[in-house]
């Protein structure tokens, strides 16, 4: 009878045991649960509806996973800056995991390395289906702390029997081509002081920076020749009623095309403007390279050096990377070379679609605007154009981002040069100190 007391009693114990182990190890399963979810930060300064759709895709494919976005304003005022706040967070060991830098993205942006060498990451992968020469003219100190998801190509464009087939020029030779043309000859439209030194500039700017170092070079022999350039052209545009772009162009009277390139078809226009003279694209005036530069247009990402999740971070980036996410660009040309291939190829196409009477019309894919003419309607590029396009992505050299507070720095000076109140060695070394000052403080 004892026996049977206490059999019963080891029973209903182990019994008990069980079940508590039971209920202990569901408890841990459902803790396990909640921590087996990840919280990647997304820290964004646009609002971009194609990286948010990324994310999205990105969220559903990964369970272990999710990111989240996190907004940060950019601002003139240190205080209320964004980019100052989060490279204060950086610095102290916090912040998110993953960075997109968005449109106003400034090689200034990541000075002082906040972020991680993804050349280290792109060398992993197995497929080397990028522009290489797009992403080396971002890479910084030859790392990689930034990568444009897009880019777009800003340069000059002349007809070949007047400017050469050369692939580049500096100043000096801009100033002699432009000197050797006819009176009447306009550099560009729109070519008054502040305009031409500001165009200038933006293709340049990054040309007379060593962010690495710190040095500029404002208040060289180079720059002053940009200036006083400059200062030939007028103050403001005298244009009469029955000006003509177009015919300026069309009657030789116009030497350069100011051009920006973020679409298949916006290879064409240089064609059509110079009337079909063969093209050469010279490029911005600097020394030595190729003076078609590469802008990003978009997302710029980055991933930040405290992320505890570097890889899973590296694998959104790459996501973005891919040809399907690539082809779906919107924005500029996608850095993956197969991705514009493909648009290169579409381009090519003409579309079509029916009238109220039924009748096939073309669809016009892109237009050449001239205030107050008549538009000049683009449907399809040539098989030659895309090769052109191709080969004009291909050799080009220099990024250039630019930094809007040091823009305005120079500007400011130039505008004291060009209504005569300074000369030009006091505006060049005011530019000089004042640039210098800006630039150490972003680098130390």
């Amino acid at each position: 009878m004892r026996q049977n007391v206490m059999k019963r009693s080891f029973i209903i114990f182990f019994v008990a045991v069980l079940l508590l182990v039971s209920c202990g190890s569901n408890d841990e399963l459902e803790s396990d649960k909640k921590q087996e979810t990840v919280t990647l930060i997304l820290a964004v300064f646009d609002d971009n509806t194609e990286l948010r759709r990324q994310v999205e895709i990105f969220n559903q494919e990964h369970e272990l996973y999710h990111i989240e976005i996190q907004k940060y304003e950019r601002s003139e005022k240190p205080e209320e800056d964004g980019l100052l706040r989060l490279q204060r967070e950086i610095a102290s060991g916090e912040g998110p995991d993953v960075i997109d830098y968005g449109g106003y993205y400034a090689t200034s942006d990541i000075v002082g390395r906040y972020t991680e060498n993804l050349f280290s990451y792109l060398e992993k992968e197995e497929t080397g289906d990028y522009f290489s020469n797009v992403i080396n003219a971002f890479s910084y100190k030859e790392g990689l702390y930034a990568v444009p998801l897009s880019f777009k190509l800003e340069t000059f464009a002349g007809s070949r029997e007047v400017v050469g087939d050369r692939g580049h020029w500096n100043i000096q030779e801009m100033i002699e081509c432009y000197q050797g043309q006819d009176q009447d000859v306009m550099l560009y439209p729109g070519q008054t002081k502040k305009d031409v030194f500001g165009t200038i500039l933006t293709g340049s700017l990054e040309y007379y920076i060593d962010w690495e170092t710190g040095i500029c070079k404002f208040d060289g022999t180079e720059f002053q020749k940009v200036l006083e350039f400059c200062n030939t052209f007028p103050d403001s545009l005298n244009i009469t009623n029955d000006f003509s772009v177009k015919k300026t162009f069309l009657e030789g009277k116009t030497l350069l095309l100011n051009i920006r390139l973020s679409d298949v078809y916006d290879i064409s226009k240089a064609g059509h403007i110079f009337n079909e003279e063969e093209i050469t694209y010279i490029g911005y005036p600097v020394d030595g390279v190729c003076g078609t530069v590469i802008k990003p247009s978009g997302s710029v990402m980055a991933i930040s050096r405290n992320s505890k999740y570097k890889d899973i971070s590296w694998q959104f980036i790459y996501q973005c990377l891919g040809n399907i996410c690539q082809k779906e660009i919107v924005s500029g040309f996608p850095i993956c070379r197969s991705a514009l291939e493909e648009k290169i190829l579409d381009g090519q196409q003409i579309e079509y679609t029916l009238d109220s009477e039924g009748n096939e019309i073309p669809i016009v894919k892109q237009q050449i605007l001239f205030e107050g003419e008549e538009p000049i309607d683009i449907y399809a590029i040539t098989e030659e154009q895309g090769k052109e396009l191709l080969k004009l992505i291909e050799t080009a050299e220099i990024s250039t981002t630019t930094d809007y507070e040091l823009y305005q720095i120079l500007l400011e000076e130039a505008d004291s040069y060009f209504s005569g109140d300074k000369g030009i060695e006091e505006v060049v070394n005011v530019m000089q100190s004042r640039a210098s000052i800006y630039i150490s403080e972003r680098i130390n």
